[in-house]
């Protein structure tokens, strides 16, 4: 939730408005390891909240005590353009984060909050990654730039900056960040859990596959928002990893050489963790 540029109003009313739904729907909030092991003890599905840009926190930084309370765990520092934290993964001027954004992830870090560091500029990454922090920053959903090569991909060396400091990265299967379509998704997503495994281990990665389920949507909100999507993503509709296509993927990553340990760390065992600790 909270992208493009929302305000902590607009925020707070989105996170209202998803407790409601969740609730209706019998489905709990589950931010850590215990709360996510105990509901699927149950079967049931959970979930944990997010911010994919720092914008709700413009103004004061005591916002973010304030979502983390209202159950916000941790936050993108910019979603693709620049704001006044940190420059994103299309920003052409690449200037890391401001001294405003310095202060922000100082705050986060103190709070409890994480830093998420999908979407980003290379520098803002690479800043934040050199800096002392109590808690391993994370790139949530994002694939490796080697093997295709896209401005919201990440490089070896971002990737291996991650590794040093004991960090996450999630693989996403958005096709058009896979250079891959339907059934080609699952083999290449794999292909990039390789890589980055091969760079930062098989214990620092894992799934981030954001999934967006999109039937019968009119993409407005792409054609709305043209200056976040400048460059690499063709017209709609797109192509995702979807929940039935996950046997493919385990499939991929045994014809890969993961092992099942490996796998299962994959799958979720290193998410459980590594970010929700």
């Amino acid at each position: 939730m909270a992208a493009a540029g929302e305000d902590a109003r607009e925020a707070l009313s989105t996170l209202g408005w998803l407790r409601a739904q969740l609730q209706a729907a019998g489905i709990p909030v589950a931010h850590d390891r215990d709360g996510i092991g105990a509901a699927r003890a149950d079967g049931r599905l959970s979930v944990s909240f997010h911010f994919q840009t720092a914008t709700p926190f413009l103004g004061d930084l005591d916002l973010v005590d304030a979502f983390f309370a209202a159950g916000i765990r941790r936050a993108i520092l910019a979603y693709n353009a620049a704001n006044a934290f940190a420059d994103g993964c299309h920003e052409p001027r690449n200037a890391g984060l401001s001294a405003a954004g310095r202060r922000l992830v100082e705050r986060m870090d103190a709070v409890g909050m994480r830093v998420d560091l999908s979407h980003c500029g290379e520098r803002t990454t690479l800043d934040v990654l050199s800096m002392d922090l109590r808690r391993r920053p994370l790139f949530s959903h994002s694939n490796a730039r080697a093997l295709f090569d896209h401005e919201r991909n990440i490089t070896d060396g971002q990737i291996r900056a991650a590794a040093d400091r004991d960090g996450y990265v999630g693989i996403n299967g958005v096709g058009f960040f896979l250079g891959a379509e339907g059934d080609r998704i699952p083999t290449e997503m794999a292909r990039h859990i390789a890589h980055v495994a091969g760079i930062a281990g098989a214990g620092r990665v894992g799934l981030g596959v954001d999934l967006m389920y999109l039937e019968g949507s009119d993409f407005g909100f792409f054609h709305r928002s043209r200056a976040t999507w400048p460059r690499g993503y063709p017209p709609p509709p797109w192509s995702f990893l979807q929940p039935e296509q996950l046997g493919d993927l385990v499939s991929a990553l045994e014809a890969v050489g993961f092992d099942d340990t490996e796998i299962v760390g994959i799958l979720g065992g290193n998410y459980l963790a590594r970010v929700a600790g």
